[in-house]
């Protein structure tokens, strides 16, 4: 939840702790005129072996959740260091992208294919450019909207303005939910996810008040989607039973391109709490 990697215009993956936001989109970016011969083979495969949406669905929530481990060091660590966690991290990811590829339905082989190699590329090349491109949003707003038709995963839909959250509810059930996260606001916010330890009694505006050494020992990160204002964007998120938070860590005065100099919005009110059960 380290504003300076998760704020600079990329709503997606980049090195460091912000790993995670690709996750909602890792099996969500094609194009109609790219690997056409790789979506054809895919999507044999999957018919082939009769893919069951509901197994995609929990692979994928899978591979979410690996994203949310992100790769290790924060940005400013020495270079082989970046680059040895870089690839202890695409080593545990690789099988769960394999995963994914394996069960992708038919109508989504395609699209799971692309992204599947495409984040590959990024992970080999250090590089979250190639996760960049158009084709990347509009797949992963077609995945989002497979997912939320056929997971049966509970929904929930929750809106950021300038500067908190509106329509959280108080109690979600456990198991996996699906946050959808609208931005009305004038600045790039997020919604990032974490559940509160069993050990910690303190309210989360507490927890959130503390050092952040000391914030990041007393929670555990479930996830996180971002969203520029007037969008749109959906997160996948498996919850354990417990007390969680919710918290926007992006610099006040940040827009899609630019990273704002005033303090977290979470200082300035926007963060929640809520209950899985």
């Amino acid at each position: 939840m380290h504003s300076t990697t998760r704020s600079r215009g990329v709503r997606r993956w980049v090195v460091g702790s912000a790993a995670l936001a690709l996750a909602a989109t890792m099996a969500a970016c094609g194009s109609d005129d790219s690997g056409g011969q790789d979506t054809a083979s895919a999507g044999s495969s999957a018919s082939a072996t009769g893919a069951d949406p509901a197994e995609f669905c929990e692979a994928s929530v899978d591979l979410e959740a690996a994203f949310a481990m992100g790769p290790g060091p924060e940005e400013g660590a020495p270079p082989e260091e970046q680059q040895a966690a870089l690839e202890e991290f695409a080593a545990v990811v690789e099988p769960r992208l394999a995963e994914v590829e394996e069960t992708a339905p038919e109508e989504i082989s395609g699209d799971v294919t692309t992204a599947t190699g495409i984040v590959r590329e990024g992970l080999t090349g250090n590089d979250p450019s190639v996760l960049e491109g158009p084709e990347f949003q509009e797949a992963d707003d077609n995945i989002d909207e497979y997912m939320l038709a056929e997971c049966g995963y509970e929904q929930v839909e929750a809106t950021g303005v300038d500067y908190e959250y509106e329509g959280l509810p108080d109690t979600v059930p456990a198991g996996v939910v699906a946050v959808t996260f609208t931005n009305q606001g004038e600045e790039l916010h997020e919604i990032g996810v974490a559940r509160v330890n069993d050990d910690v009694t303190m309210p989360i505006e507490q927890v959130l008040a503390q050092p952040v050494e000391q914030v990041f020992s007393m929670v555990t990160l479930t996830g996180v989607t971002f969203a520029a204002p007037g969008e749109s964007e959906t997160t996948f998120l498996r919850m354990e039973p417990g007390r969680y938070g919710a918290a926007c860590f992006v610099p006040q005065g940040t827009t899609h391109d630019t990273e704002g100099a005033g303090p977290p919005h979470f200082t300035l009110g926007m963060f929640a709490e809520f209950t899985a059960e």
